[in-house]
């Protein structure tokens, strides 16, 4: 009977444990989306945690180490959505209006999350960074799947890739500075095709460049 009870008293503290880490990490997540990263000091994420400040010691080793865990388990979190895309070998268009409305009902679902990691100025960790790769290397893969349509061919130099996540975050972006309604994924359709008119081009032009 001591055994269980000691169990108990455990499992209670570490669910309240679990509790609190995320309260701080909501915190963080709260005021880097409404007010930036500067504002986001160990007293201000305990304070909206409602918590003191020694407490986030006993879940991170410090502050910087905060912001990059939180920062490595979001983007985890995303690629988990596209890497089941990437698993089913879809055509092009469709992989690419698939990518933009995953992304989107990601920001519609968690847009502190989604500001947090893509939207954050000044960035939380700068690119290029491994913390960046995993998304990175999906995109890679899912196009490298792909095939054009007839007669087109991908473009994939560094400006049209630029380009693209340009058009694929300015919608989340617009909608969380206030200057366009939500929710995202209802702009996903012209945001695809954008996309597309971005990174296909004729084959006959290639051939012309070359």
């Amino acid at each position: 009977m001591g055994n269980c009870e000691t169990h108990n008293q455990g499992r209670r503290y570490t669910d309240r444990g679990v509790k609190t880490r995320q309260k701080l990490v909501d915190a963080l997540l709260e005021i880097v989306s409404s007010d930036g990263l500067q504002s986001a000091s160990v007293r201000a994420i305990t304070r909206r945690a409602g918590c003191n400040e020694a407490i986030l010691y006993q879940h991170f080793k410090n502050k910087d180490q905060m912001l990059r865990d939180v920062f490595a388990e979001i983007m985890t979190s995303m690629a988990e959505d596209k890497n089941d895309l990437v698993k089913e070998h879809p055509q092009l268009v469709d992989a690419i209006q698939r990518w933009v409305e995953t992304t989107y009902s990601f920001y519609d679902e968690h847009p502190d999350a989604f500001a947090y990691v893509l939207l954050a100025s000044p960035p939380v960790v700068r690119s290029p960074s491994p913390l960046y790769g995993r998304m990175t290397k999906l995109f890679a893969e899912l196009l490298d799947q792909t095939e054009p349509p007839k007669g087109m061919c991908l473009s994939r130099d560094p400006l049209s890739l630029n380009m693209f996540r340009g058009l694929l975050l300015g919608v989340p972006r617009a909608i969380h500075f206030g200057s366009l309604n939500g929710p995202a994924l209802q702009y996903s359709g012209k945001t695809s095709s954008a996309i597309l008119r971005l990174l296909l081009v004729s084959a006959d032009k290639v051939t012309i460049t070359k």
